[in-house]
Protein backbone atom coordinates (compact mmCIF):
# COMPACT_ATOMS: atom_id res chain seq x y z
CA UNK A 1 0.00 0.00 0.00
CA UNK A 2 1.52 3.40 -0.71
CA UNK A 3 1.87 6.34 1.65
CA UNK A 4 -0.93 8.23 -0.80
CA UNK A 5 -3.16 5.88 0.17
CA UNK A 6 -3.23 6.69 3.50
CA UNK A 7 -2.92 9.80 3.19
CA UNK A 8 -6.29 9.53 1.07
CA UNK A 9 -8.08 7.73 4.10
CA UNK A 10 -7.04 10.09 6.82
CA UNK A 11 -7.63 12.75 4.29
CA UNK A 12 -11.05 11.51 3.75
CA UNK A 13 -11.68 10.58 7.52
CA UNK A 14 -11.09 14.02 8.09
CA UNK A 15 -13.96 15.55 5.83
CA UNK A 16 -15.98 12.93 7.10
CA UNK A 17 -15.91 14.47 10.49
CA UNK A 18 -16.36 17.86 9.67
CA UNK A 19 -18.91 17.22 7.40
CA UNK A 20 -20.79 15.02 10.41
CA UNK A 21 -20.20 17.95 12.61
CA UNK A 22 -21.04 20.70 10.35
CA UNK A 23 -24.55 19.07 9.72
CA UNK A 24 -25.11 18.67 13.52
CA UNK A 25 -24.94 22.25 13.61
CA UNK A 26 -27.48 22.81 9.98
CA UNK A 27 -24.59 23.60 7.63
CA UNK A 28 -24.23 21.89 4.38
CA UNK A 29 -21.73 19.26 3.57
CA UNK A 30 -18.19 19.50 2.15
CA UNK A 31 -18.08 19.66 -1.50
CA UNK A 32 -15.09 18.24 -3.61
CA UNK A 33 -13.95 20.52 -6.74
CA UNK A 34 -13.68 17.63 -9.04
CA UNK A 35 -11.31 19.57 -10.65
CA UNK A 36 -9.34 19.81 -7.59
CA UNK A 37 -9.97 16.45 -6.18
CA UNK A 38 -6.71 14.95 -7.01
CA UNK A 39 -5.29 17.08 -4.33
CA UNK A 40 -8.62 17.01 -2.39
CA UNK A 41 -9.17 20.63 -2.18
CA UNK A 42 -12.36 20.72 -0.46
CA UNK A 43 -14.77 23.93 -0.50
CA UNK A 44 -17.09 24.19 2.58
CA UNK A 45 -18.79 26.67 4.71
CA UNK A 46 -16.66 25.34 7.60
CA UNK A 47 -13.63 22.92 6.54
CA UNK A 48 -10.90 23.93 4.02
CA UNK A 49 -7.93 21.94 3.41
CA UNK A 50 -4.56 22.75 2.59
CA UNK A 51 -2.00 21.16 0.82
CA UNK A 52 -0.31 18.05 2.02
CA UNK A 53 3.41 18.48 2.25
CA UNK A 54 6.73 16.13 3.60
CA UNK A 55 7.74 17.58 6.66
CA UNK A 56 11.95 17.60 7.09
CA UNK A 57 13.41 15.37 9.46
CA UNK A 58 13.42 16.08 13.19
CA UNK A 59 11.06 18.85 12.32
CA UNK A 60 8.74 20.72 15.17
CA UNK A 61 4.69 20.03 14.71
CA UNK A 62 2.39 20.56 16.75
CA UNK A 63 -0.48 23.34 18.10
CA UNK A 64 -1.67 23.71 21.63
CA UNK A 65 -3.41 20.33 21.68
CA UNK A 66 -2.07 17.36 19.83
CA UNK A 67 -3.97 13.79 19.89
CA UNK A 68 -1.39 11.17 18.86
CA UNK A 69 -2.52 7.45 17.83
CA UNK A 70 0.01 4.46 17.29
CA UNK A 71 -0.14 2.41 14.37
CA UNK A 72 0.90 -1.10 14.30
CA UNK A 73 -0.37 -4.19 12.74
CA UNK A 74 -0.18 -4.33 8.63
CA UNK A 75 1.18 -0.90 8.81
CA UNK A 76 3.27 1.02 11.27
CA UNK A 77 3.43 4.86 12.13
CA UNK A 78 1.92 7.40 13.97
CA UNK A 79 -1.03 9.96 13.12
CA UNK A 80 -1.32 13.10 15.01
CA UNK A 81 -4.47 15.56 14.86
CA UNK A 82 -3.19 19.75 16.19
CA UNK A 83 -5.31 21.93 17.15
CA UNK A 84 -5.08 25.36 18.60
CA UNK A 85 -7.85 26.20 21.72
CA UNK A 86 -9.89 28.60 19.19
CA UNK A 87 -10.98 25.63 17.16
CA UNK A 88 -11.45 23.35 19.94
CA UNK A 89 -13.71 25.35 21.71
CA UNK A 90 -15.51 26.18 18.42
CA UNK A 91 -16.46 22.09 18.82
CA UNK A 92 -17.28 21.95 22.12
CA UNK A 93 -19.55 24.62 21.33
CA UNK A 94 -21.15 23.46 18.46
CA UNK A 95 -21.79 19.85 20.40
CA UNK A 96 -23.89 22.27 23.20
CA UNK A 97 -20.85 21.89 25.65
CA UNK A 98 -20.62 25.19 28.15
CA UNK A 99 -17.34 23.57 29.88
CA UNK A 100 -14.85 24.84 28.00
CA UNK A 101 -11.44 24.00 29.92
CA UNK A 102 -8.41 22.37 28.96
CA UNK A 103 -9.39 18.78 30.07
CA UNK A 104 -12.49 18.78 27.99
CA UNK A 105 -10.00 19.96 24.54
CA UNK A 106 -7.70 17.64 25.62
CA UNK A 107 -10.45 15.01 25.64
CA UNK A 108 -11.73 16.48 22.21
CA UNK A 109 -8.32 16.54 20.43
CA UNK A 110 -8.20 12.77 21.40
CA UNK A 111 -11.56 11.43 20.24
CA UNK A 112 -11.14 13.23 16.94
CA UNK A 113 -7.53 11.69 16.40
CA UNK A 114 -9.24 8.37 17.51
CA UNK A 115 -12.42 9.18 15.79
CA UNK A 116 -10.21 9.43 12.42
CA UNK A 117 -8.09 6.67 12.95
CA UNK A 118 -10.54 4.45 13.74
CA UNK A 119 -12.30 5.22 10.59
CA UNK A 120 -9.01 4.47 8.71
CA UNK A 121 -8.87 0.84 10.46
CA UNK A 122 -12.47 0.23 9.39
CA UNK A 123 -11.29 1.18 5.79
CA UNK A 124 -7.72 -0.56 5.86
CA UNK A 125 -8.96 -3.76 7.68
CA UNK A 126 -8.53 -5.49 10.55
CA UNK A 127 -4.82 -6.04 10.53
CA UNK A 128 -4.67 -1.83 10.43
CA UNK A 129 -4.47 -2.07 14.96
CA UNK A 130 -4.63 1.97 16.25
CA UNK A 131 -2.97 2.43 20.00
CA UNK A 132 -5.83 4.68 22.36
CA UNK A 133 -4.82 7.89 21.59
CA UNK A 134 -2.33 9.88 23.66
CA UNK A 135 -2.98 13.81 24.39
CA UNK A 136 0.28 15.95 24.30
CA UNK A 137 0.15 19.81 24.89
CA UNK A 138 3.48 20.49 23.87
CA UNK A 139 5.64 21.36 20.73
CA UNK A 140 6.25 17.96 19.16
CA UNK A 141 9.63 17.14 17.92
CA UNK A 142 9.30 14.46 15.21
CA UNK A 143 12.91 12.76 15.79
CA UNK A 144 11.32 11.84 19.62
CA UNK A 145 8.89 10.27 18.13
CA UNK A 146 10.98 7.44 16.01
CA UNK A 147 8.59 8.38 12.81
CA UNK A 148 11.26 5.87 10.45
CA UNK A 149 8.98 6.96 7.11
CA UNK A 150 7.83 9.95 5.44
CA UNK A 151 5.70 12.75 7.55
CA UNK A 152 3.38 14.20 5.70
CA UNK A 153 1.29 17.29 7.28
CA UNK A 154 -2.28 18.49 5.76
CA UNK A 155 -2.36 21.79 7.32
CA UNK A 156 -6.75 22.47 7.37
CA UNK A 157 -9.09 25.53 8.34
CA UNK A 158 -12.56 25.40 10.19
CA UNK A 159 -14.37 28.21 10.59
CA UNK A 160 -10.93 30.24 10.27
CA UNK A 161 -8.65 27.99 12.55
CA UNK A 162 -6.18 26.39 11.57
CA UNK A 163 -5.48 23.11 12.64
CA UNK A 164 -3.05 19.84 11.49
CA UNK A 165 -3.60 16.37 10.85
CA UNK A 166 0.17 15.07 10.55
CA UNK A 167 0.22 11.13 9.21
CA UNK A 168 3.53 9.21 9.23
CA UNK A 169 2.39 5.64 8.36
CA UNK A 170 3.71 2.51 6.47
CA UNK A 171 3.01 -0.91 5.30
CA UNK A 172 4.77 -3.14 7.45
Amino acid sequence: MSERRYIDVFIDGLIGYFDHLNESVGLPRSVINQSEADQHSAQSVGLELGTPYLLKNEATIGLDFTGMISVSGSSVGTVFVSAPRALLKRILLSHGELELGDEFMRDLVGEIANTLAGNARRELGADFHISIPRVIQTPINTKDYSLDTHCYLLPFRWRSSKAELIISVKKN
